[in-house]
């Protein structure tokens, strides 16, 4: 993909979302600019911290289904917290493909480090351990230079050149890998199918 096919791309989504409830923006910094979204969620305490239960523990007598289904037994650590999700688009030069950059912040604003982003993405769930760091890594923001969680463009190409009639191969690329970090664009996806393209 061609830099000036990206810059098209990423304008379709930015005005396909101006109607969404998260906002695609873009971000300029001298002559290299990119597309950010942020967007809160709240994140079930067992993502963060998997509560282990000791020999001693009184919930250990009651079967584990009625536990869940009981509003009455959820304790304050159990409610979780809403977590901030940043999102960047960037222009990958070495791949000439869409780059997916983004960070994971707790309520103080502290960014999370990539085992933790790995425990609340679920990632063990769908990608082998022995390849985790090959699906995530983290690396300087090209543009910010602050670290930043990566989703790898490698296998990027591959997947873009699989979609030769996409009406917008960002979007397809957004929805083929943004469920693995949080990233649900359906809201998008339908603004941008039923509103005329830019």
């Amino acid at each position: 993909m061609h830099e000036r096919d990206f810059t098209f791309y990423c304008e379709q989504l930015v005005v396909a979302s101006r109607n969404c409830k998260s906002q695609w923006k873009w971000e300029y910094d001298r002559e290299r600019s990119y597309i950010r979204l942020e967007k809160k969620q709240h994140v079930e305490r067992t993502s963060l911290n998997p509560v282990q239960h000791t020999e001693g523990d009184m919930m250990n007598d009651f079967p584990e289904s009625e536990i869940e289904n009981d509003p009455a037994s959820a304790s304050v650590k159990d409610i979780g917290r809403i977590l901030s999700f940043e999102y960047h688009i960037l222009y990958n030069e070495s791949y000439e493909v869409p780059s997916l950059l983004f960070n994971i912040y707790d309520e103080g604003g502290g960014r999370f480090n990539i085992e933790e982003a790995w425990n609340i993405l679920h990632i063990s769930e769908t990608v082998p351990s022995n390849e985790m760091y090959q699906a995530i890594t983290m690396v300087h923001h090209p543009i910010l230079f602050r670290p930043y969680l990566n989703l790898h463009p490698c296998k990027t190409a591959e997947l873009m050149s699989s979609l030769p009639s996409s009406v917008n191969p960002i979007l397809s690329f957004l929805t083929s890998y943004g469920p693995y970090v949080n990233l649900e664009l359906d809201e998008l996806a339908f603004n941008l199918q039923t509103s005329p393209l830019t």
